[in-house]
């Protein structure tokens, strides 16, 4: 299906003097075109350099990412976006798989394409899918880090440095990710999720800088266990996902002088009734992961 007559009008008018504004406009002309069961065929962008910060901001519900003195063609995409967009959308349960024993959510396929392991259709409204696409397009660039940092120290061990710098950029990007992600809906939270098979000694295993490892994923974990305390497979994802981190963390050699310390302590605090604190003994956590800050209005 092509793209809404009134998306091409809105384009060409603003196409040549606002060039983030295009970015924008992709963003709902590729919901638009796979807003139905082909979504699970959506192209990702191979360059997503322009898109990432964009969709940082957009997230954080920050305007300052569109430079557009027209505020009459900003309104009008808004309202185009709410009336055209509200369509089915197929996306990923997280869930707990017990023959695979790990939690699930998504892979990459040959294609490089992301493919939901149990996939759902919904209705989103317009902005929920734009927070939708952007979530995609940020974590597909988040796996390809994971997949080029695990290629590099299986191919050479000799490039480890190389594997190590990858490693800290791709956990950078997502804890900036985290942040905006924190009181989401849970289709955009989920793809914060790692699975057990890029922590453990599996085929696929993922290189990570080891250096405090558990206290920086820490508080994406908890958050993702605060989400998801009706859905019993997501919170057991979560929890295993906890176990892994705090499994790597301890087996891998530390580069930096750090301690130990259970991210859980203050969830279990606060629903001392539904979990327990498997690390009682542990001091209580402290954040150290610097947040990036985002000072523009937020969206209402």
């Amino acid at each position: 299906m092509g793209p809404i007559p009134s998306y091409n009008f809105i384009f060409y008018r603003i196409r040549f003097p606002f060039r983030r504004i295009a970015i924008y406009f992709l963003l709902l002309w590729g919901l638009h075109g796979c807003s139905s069961p082909q979504v699970s065929t959506y192209e990702e962008h191979n360059d997503h350099s322009e898109f990432i910060p964009s969709c940082l901001n957009f997230l954080a519900g920050e305007d300052s990412y569109i430079t557009l003195a027209d505020h009459k063609a900003l309104d009008e995409l808004k309202h185009s976006a709410e009336d055209h967009a509200s369509n089915s959308v197929i996306i990923g349960e997280l869930y707990y798989d017990l023959s695979a024993r790990e939690g699930r959510h998504f892979h990459l396929d040959p294609d490089d394409l992301i493919t939901y392991y149990k996939p759902r259709t919904v209705i989103l409204g317009g902005w929920e899918m734009i927070q939708h696409l952007c979530a995609r397009h940020i974590r597909h660039e988040i796996e390809r880090g994971f997949l080029r940092s695990g290629l590099i120290v299986r191919k050479d061990a000799a490039s480890i440095r190389e594997a190590e710098n990858i490693a800290n950029e791709n956990l950078a990007l997502y804890l900036k990710f985290a942040e905006v992600a924190k009181g989401k809906p849970s289709h955009v939270r989920n793809f914060l999720f790692i699975p057990i098979s890029k922590l453990v000694k599996r085929k696929d295993k993922t290189y990570f800088p080891s250096c405090n490892l558990l206290e920086r994923l820490g508080t994406p974990i908890v958050n993702g266990l605060q989400g998801n305390k009706k859905d019993r497979g997501a919170m057991t994802a979560w929890t295993e996902m906890m176990l892994a981190v705090t499994n790597y963390s301890i087996t891998h050699q530390q580069e930096c002088k750090v301690t130990v310390r259970t991210p859980l302590r203050s969830f279990h605090k606060s629903e001392e009734s539904e979990f327990k604190n498997p690390s009682q003994s542990s001091s209580k956590s402290k954040r150290t992961v610097s947040k990036t800050r985002y000072t523009a209005r937020k969206r209402r």
